[in-house]
C-alpha cells in the first residue's frame, strides 16, 4: 500500500509547474475573480483548486484532479443554500454537486474542458453519482459511509 501511495505522490508532483501554468490559465477565463491552489489540504494524490467568480458573495467552483485517474469539481455559494447539499461538516448547505445558476453552469465546463486537456488520460467524474454512499472507507478511521466524490478525492483514501 505505501509503494501505491509513494507512486500516487510521485506522479502528482510530476505535475506540479504544469499544474502551475494551468492554474494562471484558469485566472484568464471570464467571469473568474480568483484562483487559489488548495492541494496542500487534499494530500498526497490530490491537486486542487479553488476558482472563485466574479461578482458580489462568494461563489466559485473547486477543482478535484485525483492521480487515481479522475477529475471532478463541486459548487460554493455562500448566499444560496443547495436544493441537494453536499455535507460540508457544518450543516449550511453552501456546496453542491450541481450547479448553482447557469453561470457555474457554463465556467465548469470550460474549466473540465481545460483540465481534459491537461490531463488526457484522465476521465471526468460524473456528477451524478457522486452522492452515491459507499461503505468500507478508511481514512484513519472507519467512515460508516462516504459519498462517492469525496471517496475517490478524500486524502488516504483506501477502500477495503
Amino acid at each position: 500500500m505505501e509503494e501505491k501511495k509513494e507512486e500516487l505522490s510521485i506522479k502528482r508532483i510530476g505535475f506540479s509547474s504544469k499544474w502551475e501554468l494551468f492554474l494562471k490559465k484558469l485566472s484568464n477565463l471570464d467571469n473568474v475573480d480568483e484562483v487559489k491552489d488548495t492541494s496542500i489540504q487534499h494530500g498526497f494524490h490530490i491537486l486542487s483548486t479553488q476558482i472563485r467568480r466574479r461578482g458580489t458573495g462568494c461563489k466559485g467552483i473547486v477543482l478535484l484532479v485525483s492521480m487515481l485517474g479522475l477529475y471532478g469539481v463541486f459548487f460554493v455559494d455562500y448566499a444560496k443554500p443547495a436544493m441537494v447539499p453536499l455535507d460540508d461538516g457544518y450543516g449550511l448547505g453552501w456546496l453542491s454537486y450541481y450547479p448553482y445558476d447557469e453561470e457555474d453552469e457554463i465556467l465548469s465546463r470550460k474549466i473540465l474542458n481545460e483540465v481534459g486537456i491537461l490531463f488526457p488520460d484522465f476521465s471526468k467524474f460524473d456528477n451524478a453519482y457522486a452522492s452515491i454512499k459507499v461503505e468500507n472507507i478508511y481514512l484513519g478511521n472507519f467512515e460508516k459511509k462516504l459519498d462517492l466524490f469525496k471517496a475517490i478525492f478524500t486524502t488516504n483514501t483506501i477502500f477495503l
